[in-house]
């Protein structure tokens, strides 16, 4: 199912228009006169440093083999060139394979273009120094396409009689394959790919792209089969499924991604619909745009994804295609291949009411009165001096965003563990804001599944029965109560408290309100009204019966009800400010 959507998605958006060709960034245009002679080297890439990509011909599957593209490669294959020591052993094979296939097309169409690349690959040796006077480094890497001085409009590749020929190429290939078999996808019999083309800038696969159906080891394999065999599909299909994750994860000046989401640094989720797309950019535009768009003031594109998932909660008419099936794909890598982390299928009326669910779990008052993109989500619980979170915590949290699953307690364990932290960067009340959101985010939707556990709201609920969340309020007021006597300290009681007090207050809680006694002395009027406050807070649970330790769902509460309390404090603060009359 997976594969065949994908495939379906490159058709609907007309990647196969062409089968035998692929989007490609060539780094330079090699231009050659007539009779081979080098003439200049043409960089591609604008002032930013951006290369364009090209239809280029499909570059064929190498693993370790040797297999030149056809008039377009890279250096060490066009040039013989570029390449650390043990790589450039194999260089003069690489050119030898490129000149082969150019020499022959040459011969095949009597194209004049084809001819003058024959001549200057026929002269290389003579020709090289020139080209490396124009630049001095090269990896190796640098994808060169050639340009004859008698076509201004086309590259040699383009031009039909090499297109043709290419054609007759790769399919006389696809012919002389190994025996027919059923294609899983569509059900055909005919030629299977024995190798899947490479999907490129998947997180922690090679850099140079890898394989999502691949059977690189023995064991893997049965009946006697290898490779693509094991799990038959088409070429066509292949290719187009490779396509389609290619095109959808290729950047596209505004974004990483095209049509996916960086959960973390080791995946990335893709997204699609079979029809429409407004699903897709909604989804983009809520989970991934910068925080700074997602203020009062964001773009016209953020808005109209808010109005998109907003729409069932606010009784608005079910659009066209909301039956439309929409699918998304988490994907990371390894060292062999592609893996897929997560698969999820479902309708644009179910996503919608899946996003309106997750907006109002994560919303509390004193936020940013929008969604948290999913990165800065998982960045504000990666555990410090760490390679990341778990590997599949970013799919569990998609999966809570789109179809309405329970967030995992191990989510909720790690943002506890990050807030016994102190922060060392420069937005500490932005991470306590996300942390806090998601601790909300998840007792809501365990309580979904046991009732018994207590509610969560969004605002400041002076009145919750909850211990552990009068607890949390109750830190916070010492908190307030040390700034108000000492100002900025260089270690606050959060700073060394926070994270006991949370887990064993019964321990940790008496030690600090005796504390308060001398911060209340030393404050400004303020330090009567917060003492006041104190006491109301303590009134609500007799102190014996203050726990010395805490559930993990207990210590949520008490991190939401201190900083439900602390934005409190901040928001009287700010309409204080407000009404001081002008001097």
């Amino acid at each position: 199912m997976m594969v065949g959507a994908l495939y379906e998605y490159a058709l609907r958006e007309g990647l196969l228009e062409d089968p035998d060709v692929e989007p490609l960034a060539v780094d330079f245009f090699l231009v050659v006169a007539d009779d081979g002679r080098f003439l200049t080297l043409v960089p591609t890439a604008d002032e930013k440093g951006r290369v364009p990509r090209r239809d280029v011909p499909r570059i064929p599957k190498r693993a370790n083999a040797i297999l030149p593209g056809f008039f377009v490669d890279n250096a060490k294959y066009v040039l013989a060139h570029g390449g650390d020591e043990a790589k450039a052993r194999r260089n003069p094979e690489r050119n030898a394979a490129f000149r082969e296939l150019v020499d022959a097309a040459a011969k095949e169409t009597q194209d004049p273009a084809a001819r003058a690349v024959a001549a200057f690959l026929g002269r290389l040796d003579s020709e090289l120094p020139r080209i490396l006077k124009q630049r001095a480094e090269w990896t190796g890497e640098e994808r060169l396409a050639f340009r004859w001085s008698g076509d201004d409009v086309q590259l040699v590749h383009e031009r039909p009689a090499l297109r043709e020929a290419w054609r007759r190429k790769r399919s006389a290939e696809e012919e002389d394959g190994g025996p027919p078999m059923r294609c899983l996808v569509t059900g055909r019999w005919g030629p299977v790919a024995r190798l899947h083309p490479s999907i490129k800038r998947v997180p922690n696969a090679q850099p140079a792209g890898a394989s999502l159906v691949s059977f690189n080891e023995e064991a893997f394999c049965s009946h006697g089969l290898d490779q693509g065999y094991n799990a038959p599909i088409s070429r066509p299909v292949a290719e187009g499924y490779v396509t389609a994750l290619n095109h959808m994860l290729s950047g596209d000046g505004e974004r990483r991604f095209r049509r996916g989401v960086a959960l973390g640094e080791d995946a990335v989720a893709v997204f699609w619909t079979r029809e429409a797309e407004q699903a897709v950019d909604a989804l983009l535009a809520l989970l991934d745009a910068p925080a700074t768009q997602q203020e009062t003031s964001s773009p016209p594109g953020v808005r109209q994804a808010l109005h998109f998932a907003e729409a069932p909660l606010r009784g608005l008419e079910p659009a066209a295609f909301d039956d439309r099936p929409f699918y998304a794909l988490v994907l990371g890598g390894n060292a062999a291949r592609v893996v897929v982390r997560e698969w999820f299928e479902s309708s644009v009326r179910d996503l919608k009411q899946s996003l309106g669910e997750w907006f109002d779990d994560l919303r509390l008052e004193g936020g940013r009165g929008r969604p948290l993109p999913l990165w800065q989500l998982l960045r504000a619980v990666e555990p410090p001096g760490r390679n990341g979170n778990p590997p599949d915590l970013a799919g569990k949290l998609l999966g809570a965003a789109m179809m309405r699953r329970p967030l995992p307690r191990e989510l909720l364990a790690a943002a506890l563990r990050r807030l016994r932290v102190p922060d060392k960067g420069d937005a500490p009340g932005f991470l306590l804001y996300a942390r806090c959101a998601l601790i909300k985010a998840t007792l809501l939707r365990l309580r979904r599944l046991s009732p018994r556990l207590p509610e969560v709201s969004m605002a400041l609920n002076p009145d919750s029965p909850e211990v552990s969340y009068q607890l949390g309020r109750l830190f916070a007021v010492l908190e307030r109560l040390q700034y108000a006597a000492l100002g900025n300290v260089n270690a606050s009681i959060k700073d060394r408290y926070f994270g006991a007090a949370m887990a064993n207050p019964g321990v940790v809680m008496p030690r600090l309100i005796r504390l308060s006694t001398a911060h209340a002395a030393k404050a400004d009027r303020s330090g009567r009204w917060l003492d006041k406050l104190m006491g109301q807070i303590m009134d609500r649970f007799p102190s014996k019966s203050w726990p010395h330790t805490l559930t993990l769902e207990a210590q949520g509460l008490f991190a939401v009800g201190y900083y439900q309390q602390r934005e409190d404090f901040f928001r009287k603060a700010a309409s204080a400010d407000a009404e001081q009359p002008e001097t």
